[in-house]
């Protein structure tokens, strides 16, 4: 997926309207993606905290205060981990939902994925580009 052309295509910089724009974008690509977005990827998300529920990881309180700050989950890597964020941030949550393990990124979606696929993060969860 072209990030640097889904930056320029969004007109709104919110994680929802990126996150239509990204799953209408893959659904038209022939490319096996690492990133898999999908309408259903908070249902997803949602479903692995519940089933995972302790002290260590992630609570569906936790992500409902995120929520409030427009957090949205809005892929999931071919390895499990997910990928959200709000106006201002991208967190890379990895499949065990463990919170110390969560990273934080001061970008928004488009911008991290960018910087990502550029090779200017380095993100212990996700593979090297």
């Amino acid at each position: 997926m072209d990030f640097h052309k889904l930056k320029e295509e969004l007109t709104e910089k919110d994680p929802h309207s990126f996150l239509a724009l990204a799953s209408a974008e893959q659904e038209q690509s022939d490319d096996d993606p690492f990133f898999v977005f999908q309408m259903n990827i908070e249902e997803i998300f949602e479903t692995s905290i519940n089933f995972l529920s302790s002290e260590e990881t992630l609570s569906m309180e936790e992500v409902n205060d995120w929520k409030e700050a427009d957090f949205l989950v809005v892929c999931q890597t071919i390895d499990g981990d997910f990928i959200g964020g709000n106006k201002a941030e991208t967190f890379v949550i990895p499949q065990s939902l463990y919170k110390t393990d969560i990273e934080i990124y001061p970008y928004f979606l488009s911008d991290f994925f960018i910087a990502y696929e550029d090779g200017t993060i380095e993100s212990p969860t996700l593979p090297p580009v």
